[in-house]
């Protein structure tokens, strides 16, 4: 027998994290790459971010055509969250860069997230964008052998603090209520 889910966050009733749930509004429009693993992952961060931010669309997929919406992006508002080479640390971008922002979120583990940058060569028309103060991990319930990881929610929620300066600690409750059940349970 199935265990009852919640309508609205699609947790076992048991671990439904809804009573954490309130909206960040902000003016940055967040796009989400998602691996295909990453849909049904129990851990996945973006179903959380999902519950708090309106401005935030995900599409799953690893192919060009999955991400058309994403392609057509104008580039000169227009960011990949992704820590390469040529990426501008997101605490300098000047603040007439700030103004209307597109964020592209690579989703899934640094493995899948490279994968979906390099089957995906348009990405390139974008600047990309990393952190220079990396704010501390708080989602202790993943590991990573990377010591500059974050999950996809605690990368949005500092991008959001950073270009807008905005509270996000809706967010960062969402987050720990997941990770609270999830070690409860």
């Amino acid at each position: 027998m199935s265990r009852p889910i919640c309508k609205r966050c699609h947790y076992p009733i048991k671990t439904c994290v809804c009573n954490a749930v309130s909206k960040v509004n902000c003016q940055t429009k967040i796009y989400v790459m998602q691996h295909p693993s990453e849909l049904k992952a129990a851990k996945n961060t973006v179903r959380l971010a999902q519950l708090c931010l309106p401005s935030i669309e995900v599409f799953i997929g690893e192919e060009p055509d999955d991400f058309k919406s994403i392609k057509n992006l104008p580039p000169e508002n227009t960011f990949l969250l992704y820590p390469d080479d040529n990426a501008v640390n997101i605490e300098t971008l000047a603040q007439k860069d700030k103004q209307q922002i597109n964020l592209i979120i690579l989703d899934g583990t640094w493995k899948k997230a490279y994968k979906l940058k390099m089957k995906n060569p348009w990405l390139t028309h974008f600047k990309t964008l990393s952190f220079a103060n990396l704010p501390e991990n708080q989602y202790i319930i993943r590991k990573s052998k990377r010591s500059d990881s974050l999950s996809s929610l605690e990368a949005m929620a500092y991008s959001l603090e950073v270009l807008e300066n905005i509270d996000t600690q809706a967010l960062y409750n969402v987050l720990n209520k997941m990770m609270t059940n999830f070690i409860k349970n």
